[in-house]
């Protein structure tokens, strides 16, 4: 997985909840907050830049926030996938 370049940790949560699974991914890039647009997911010409267009489909309404080491990717992945 690539995130923020290469070496940059990147630390993944995953926990079980009654309605789903949260997904939580941690960064250290304060400044680089994720929109919702970009890559096509079927462009055989994209190297990158698929993680959340596929987070908004299976977790729509992921969230953004600092935190004191970066930021946090947080969603939930309903049971029955929507």
């Amino acid at each position: 997985m690539r995130a923020c370049g290469d070496y940059v940790p990147l630390v993944a949560e995953v926990e079980s909840a009654p309605a789903g699974v949260w997904i939580r991914l941690h960064d250290p890039d304060r400044h680089g907050f994720p929109r919702r647009s970009g890559v096509q997911l079927d462009d055989p010409a994209t190297e990158s830049g698929r993680g959340l267009p596929l987070t908004d489909l299976l977790a729509p309404g992921w969230d953004a926030t600092p935190t004191p080491v970066g930021k946090q990717i947080c969603g939930l992945v309903r049971h029955g996938g929507g």
